[in-house]
């Protein structure tokens, strides 16, 4: 992956375009907005220097707000101005991730757009709650794992990406546990690809086996120890010094035992979390929009505000189309190892990955609640397997009408919704023109 002054100006470019979207009205709702009610109160708390009341999540997410909150003040811009920072730097990992995959910059920069237009960033990005923060690490972290998985990079330039994985999945993982999906993919994806590049033994040509040769020299058993475990575990520990020094005020006897006991309580408070919430949703209906979620929806004066947490229908089933594309490329398209496969073998078979690893997780995941912003992470992965179906072949079949007209529609549906996704105010029973189904209201 080439870093120069264009692929920076187009990384300024992007975030400076969603940091202005996303602070357009930002302090709507004026109240706190769905779970801000648990993270906020945690913020002030942090920044009293007092104990973290929220104890069944990691303090980074809640740090982050509090920052805000000291920036911009004990108001809506200040429990949600972070999130704007770091839906913005989503919105530019996203775009780091495609040229990763792609090697094709303009496809990449229309599959930011096309996430720029999905609804779920927009409202994540205007809200003070975790997972904005978690999958802005997660993006990156995932980048640079695709990064340094290319069979042609040097092997300083291989350490460095997955080093910078590392300290992202940590990091991830301070803001919100269930970033230890993410890392688990990450370090399994990395491992398997080792793997079976090491004990296989057909090359196709002299060129796979120098790949293979170069893959070999650049990531070792320690690298990848050091960078996909140690780095995460030291990433995600000193997030936890700042609640420690609170809670000890200097004193450090037995911070060490109350740290382990932290993570005993986290858990516990995550099994035991109630299993009924008005808009509680499954995972199968995650993908065909069945449950969103009102984050907000309160009177002002006749009119009505609400902010609705709803996918881009046009992104999110035509995404769906596009993912099942990628997986018949990849079992079209099978490779012996991940050296030997095409570059758009790869790129399919990451896609598929990923998308699997953030949604199909969910299957197991012990959790009596579940809410349809858990699918946020998987959804965002949607404009990748869409640009992946509608990239230009290498028989010289141009899609970039389509690509273009899509991402116009996309935009079109997303003006749309803006008003229920923004909080502006409009009549009292107007809100009935967005919902398309009765479950949606």
């Amino acid at each position: 992956m080439r870093l120069d002054r264009r692929f920076a100006l187009t990384c300024v470019f992007l975030y400076a375009v969603a940091q202005v979207l996303f602070l357009i009205n930002i302090d709507t709702p004026k109240g706190l907005n769905f779970d801000e009610s648990h993270y906020v109160p945690a913020a002030w708390q942090l920044l009293d220097g007092r104990p973290d009341p929220n104890r069944e999540h990691p303090p980074l997410g809640k740090m982050l707000i509090a920052a805000g909150i000291a920036f911009a003040g004990n108001r809506p811009l200040g429990w949600r101005v972070m999130s704007t920072v770091f839906g913005s730097l989503t919105l530019v990992g996203m775009y780091v991730w495609g040229v990763a995959l792609f090697k094709d910059r303009a496809l990449a920069l229309w599959a930011a757009l096309v996430t720029l237009a999905n609804h779920l960033l927009y409202v994540q990005a205007r809200i003070g709650m975790l997972d904005t923060f978690m999958f802005a690490f997660l993006v990156w972290a995932s980048a640079a794992v695709i990064a340094a998985l290319d069979p042609t990079l040097q092997p300083k330039r291989a350490h460095l990406y997955l080093g910078t994985a590392g300290l992202m999945l940590g990091l991830a993982m301070a803001a919100k546990w269930f970033a230890i999906v993410g890392w688990t993919a990450c370090l399994g994806l990395v491992l398997s690809v080792r793997f079976v590049e090491r004990y296989s033994r057909t090359f196709a040509s002299r060129d796979a086996a120098r790949s293979f040769m170069v893959r070999e020299r650049s990531l070792t058993t320690w690298d990848v120890t050091r960078c996909l475990v140690l780095y995460p575990l030291l990433a995600y520990a000193v997030c936890f010094l700042p609640r420690l020094v609170a809670e000890h005020q200097g004193s450090w006897y037995g911070a060490p035992l109350d740290l382990v006991q932290m993570h005993v309580r986290m858990y516990e408070a995550q099994r035991n979390v109630p299993g009924q919430h008005p808009y509680m949703s499954q995972w199968y209906q995650w993908p065909f929009l069945t449950r969103p979620i009102w984050y907000a929806f309160e009177r002002d004066g006749a009119r009505v505000r609400g902010v609705l947490l709803l996918g881009n229908p046009l992104v999110m089933w035509a995404g769906m189309v596009a993912l099942v594309f990628c997986a018949i490329d990849v079992v079209r398209r099978r490779s012996s190892t991940f050296a030997k496969a095409t570059a758009d073998t790869r790129a399919a078979l990451l896609i598929v990955f990923f998308y699997l690893a953030f949604f199909a997780s969910w299957i197991v995941i012990p959790r009596r609640l579940s809410l349809y912003y858990y699918y946020y992470p998987a959804a965002m992965t949607l404009s990748l397997a869409l640009a992946y179906a509608l990239r230009d072949r290498a028989s010289r079949v141009s899609y970039r009408w389509a690509r273009w007209t899509l991402l116009a529609a996309a935009a079109a549906v997303f003006i749309y919704f803006l008003p229920v996704l923004s909080g502006s105010p409009i009549g009292k029973d107007e809100f009935m023109k967005w919902m398309w189904f009765p479950a949606w209201i």
